[in-house]
């Protein structure tokens, strides 16, 4: 004979305590019948204490059987059989923190087939809970053989234990793989998906090893949390995988089922447990879409879009197997009569109902590192053929090798003649480039020759009429020195003294005017050395306006031109190579005079050519220089031409066409301002200079 367990159903319960409820004879016919679960015995999870009574009878053939009565319980009980105490353990104390799992084993003396009256007094602890649906079996109740009670119990830890184990394992195996496929090609996230939905079956089942060892309901709340967190983290990743597989857009009824699984949770860790089995609905949701989605994937008749259903043969499989053991079950227990005995078969029951709910991931899991196995192999055989084909054609690289390292040499002294020849004319260019360069500042120079002659001509008539006037006072003094001491007029001495220093001030002055112009031709003249001082705009630009004037003057006698100059008084000193801001003034001005010129010669009417000149200040940031004129215009279909260089619209002789383009690189790029041209054909020209204040 094997174990004989006292059914759940038969037991009833009266919250309270009286001593008169372990007599047999009373009468327990008002008492309402509960099982042993805390949870579902809500009389007596309020009271946290009362008592249960069940009324037995043993059959002859079990009398034959030595038997031991285990009791394995969550609390604290005392067990009295026919009124007489049998087994007892401590009263729970509310502030004893200790576990309250007890498992006990007493013999039992009954040896006959009467009816006997099992009488149990039972509380328990009450403790924080951090799971609202967690639930524990007050106590279980069974008869085992006395030669084989203890053995039971250790072979049933281990098959717990043992299970719990090789499931923990299995799915760790699979995380681990899984992880080190996405490390190999992280281009595959349903490997990196699949890794975690494993690690949470490995989490569940490494908890629910120590699922029999929580000694309080703390700790069992705390287990219940983890463990089913993990399982709806689980489900909902494996539904997420084989979305991501098959690259399929999540639809509505993907976060419809994610969204349920989420409420499930929710509900049970804050509301409580759900009622009539409702608990497994949305992983049936999870499976009904994973089949649903598998079959879109396979219907696509690519091999690779089939691996999610042809993952599911292995739960079709784990099924048929649940139904053929179910079935044999049945039919062991109807012919040997072993009823709750039949521990084996429950177990391997057990395992078959793990095997169709655990069936999807470890089917998807084999599915894909098979794949990934066929994957390999057809790389290792496309790798073999590379190496053939490589090999066979080494020997044809080689001989073009050697056709190639002759026409190599041979175009390599072809390239040799070629470059000598560019490097010629390369250096024919660059000193072509350097005097075309050194004309336009020859020209400009000669502009600014004729002014500078113009200017200069002012100071030294001065200095020359005071040289004569000076002469004249100096004779005038040594007349008046060679008079007798009595005749002598010191004041007429002194007033021709303070004349002459006058003139000597004035003569002074003038050949100090006359240097300045000397020094800035010839400042002009040399190279820039591009070096940034302190620099007056205003007085710059006047002064090569009036140089750059009298050149056109010098050159044509007969042209007059109105300037009109309005330069701002808030304008800073600026940063600047002088002497380049200063070439491109006096190219922008020659340009302006020569178009004044050719249009004073081609209008007959009244004209009168005028330039208008000013600066500004923009914002702080930026200083603006307009030079415009109502002369010729330039023509809107070469207007963006004309900082090109060699571009010019002079005759032959007359421009070299790299003023402006010259002009141009030293303000954008020298002084990284801006050069700006507007124009209206036959009205007049504007250029705009844009420099940064510094």
């Amino acid at each position: 004979m094997g174990q004989l367990f006292f059914k759940d159903d038969h037991w009833k319960f009266m919250s309270g305590d009286s001593s008169a409820w372990a007599n047999p004879s009373y009468d327990d016919r008002h008492w309402k019948k509960a099982n042993s679960s805390l949870r579902d015995n809500k009389a007596l999870w309020k009271a946290k204490k009362g008592w249960f009574r069940l009324k037995f009878n043993l059959s002859k053939k079990s009398l034959k059987t030595d038997y031991s009565l285990i009791i394995k319980q969550f609390g604290y009980s005392e067990l009295y059989l026919d009124g007489k105490l049998v087994a007892t353990t401590n009263t729970s104390d509310p502030q004893d923190s200790a576990s309250q799992l007890r498992l006990m084993q007493i013999p039992f003396t009954v040896q006959d087939t009467n009816t006997h009256v099992l009488a149990l007094r039972y509380s328990f602890r009450s403790s924080p809970l951090y799971y609202a649906s967690t639930d524990e079996d007050a106590f279980k109740l069974w008869l085992e053989p006395s030669h084989q009670s203890m053995l039971n119990q250790l072979v049933n830890t281990a098959w717990n234990a043992g299970v719990g184990g090789m499931l923990a394992g299995l799915f760790g195996i699979l995380s681990l793989l899984h992880f080190l496929f996405f490390r190999a090609n992280s281009n595959q996230k349903v490997h990196l998906i699949l890794s975690f939905a494993t690690l949470c079956f490995t989490v569940m089942f490494g908890l629910s090893m120590v699922d029999g060892f929580t000694g309080t309901l703390t700790q069992k709340s705390l287990l219940d949390v983890g463990q089913i967190s993990s399982i709806h983290l689980a489900f909902g990743s494996l539904l997420a995988a084989v979305y991501t597989y098959l690259k399929r857009r999540h639809s509505w009824l993907f976060y419809f089922i994610i969204t349920s699984l989420v409420v499930s949770f929710g509900y049970q860790c804050f509301i409580g447990p759900f009622p009539n089995g409702q608990f497994f609905i949305p992983f049936f949701l999870v499976l009904i879409d994973y089949i649903r989605v598998s079959w879109l994937g396979k219907r696509q008749g690519d091999s690779h879009n089939k691996l999610p259903w042809n993952s599911l043969r292995f739960s079709f499989f784990a099924l048929l197997l649940l139904i053929l053991s179910g079935i044999i079950m049945g039919i062991v227990q109807g012919l040997t009569g072993l009823g709750d005995n039949a521990f084996i078969l429950a177990f391997v029951l057990l395992i078959f109902v793990f095997s169709v709910m655990l069936s999807i991931p470890i089917g998807l899991s084999l599915s894909l590192v098979q794949d990934y196995t066929h994957t390999y192999k057809s790389m290792q055989l496309n790798l073999e053929e590379v190496q053939k084909l490589s090999a066979k054609t080494l020997a044809q690289e080689q001989e073009k090798q050697q056709i190639l390292a002759t026409q190599n040499e041979t175009l390599e002294h072809q390239v040799n003649e070629r470059t000598a020849e560019l490097n010629q004319s390369l250096e024919t260019l660059k000193a072509t480039q350097a005097q075309l360069i050194q004309k336009e500042k020859m020209a400009s120079l000669g502009e600014l020759t004729a002014g500078v002659a113009h200017e200069i001509q002012n100071p030294l008539n001065f200095v020359n009429n005071f040289s004569e006037v000076s002469v004249d006072l100096l004779d005038e003094l040594q007349e008046e020195r060679e008079k007798s001491p009595e005749q002598q007029d010191p004041e007429l001495e002194q007033e021709i003294l303070a004349d002459l220093r006058q003139n000597l001030q004035k003569i002074t002055h003038h050949g100090q005017r006359a240097s300045s112009i000397v020094r800035s031709m010839l400042a002009h003249s040399r190279t820039s050395s591009g070096q940034m001082e302190p620099t007056n705009l205003n007085a710059l630009a006047d002064e090569y306006l009036r140089l750059a004037y009298h050149g056109q003057r010098a050159t044509h006698p007969t042209f007059n031109c109105q300037l009109i100059t309005d330069f701002s008084t808030d304008i800073p000193t600026l940063n600047l190579a002088a002497q380049d801001i200063g070439r491109v003034l006096l190219n922008l001005f020659g340009n302006a005079f020569y178009a004044l010129h050719q249009k004073q010669q081609f209008i007959a009417e009244a004209y009168e050519p005028t330039i208008w000149v000013s600066t500004t200040l923009k914002d702080l940031k930026t200083v603006e220089i307009r030079i415009r004129d109502n002369g010729l215009g330039i023509p809107q279909a070469i207007i963006q031409k004309v900082f090109q260089p060699f571009f010019t619209t002079k005759p032959t002789g007359e421009g070299t066409g790299l003023g402006l383009s010259l002009s141009y690189d030293i303000v954008t790029k020298g002084h990284q301002g801006t050069l700006d041209v507007t124009s209206t054909e036959g009205e007049g020209t504007e250029f705009v200079i844009t420099l940064p204040v510094k």
